[in-house]
């Protein structure tokens, strides 16, 4: 997480990487959890979508007029992020297998 107060705007993005093999893995078996994040703010348009976990980066800022409201946004998408992560790493794969059959 990135924090900046510049020109008078209080700037939010995030940067998430340093995933596990396991973590790796477990994205391809069951996909990449979603974020919903917001880029813009300030004199910029304000844009939000569902974002990929292995995606966000710094290039998803958001500004805010004060620091109330960036805080409560930085939590916000902290909360999503932590949450994602633990139904990643709860999920199990107990479909996939390889099994010889006699024919």
């Amino acid at each position: 997480m990135n924090r900046q107060l510049s020109g008078g705007y209080y700037h939010i993005n995030f940067e998430v990487s340093d995933f596990t093999p396991d973590e790796v893995q477990k994205m391809a078996s069951f996909g990449v959890p979603q974020i919903r994040l917001q880029w813009g703010g300030g004199r910029k348009n304000i844009g939000s979508g569902a974002i990929a976990l292995n995606q966000i980066n710094k290039s998803y800022d958001m500004s805010f007029d004060n620091e109330a409201e960036a805080k409560e946004y930085e939590e916000a998408v902290l909360n999503q992020i932590r949450e994602a992560v633990k139904r990643l790493r709860d999920s199990q794969d107990k479909f996939s297998s390889s099994d010889e059959v006699p024919l």
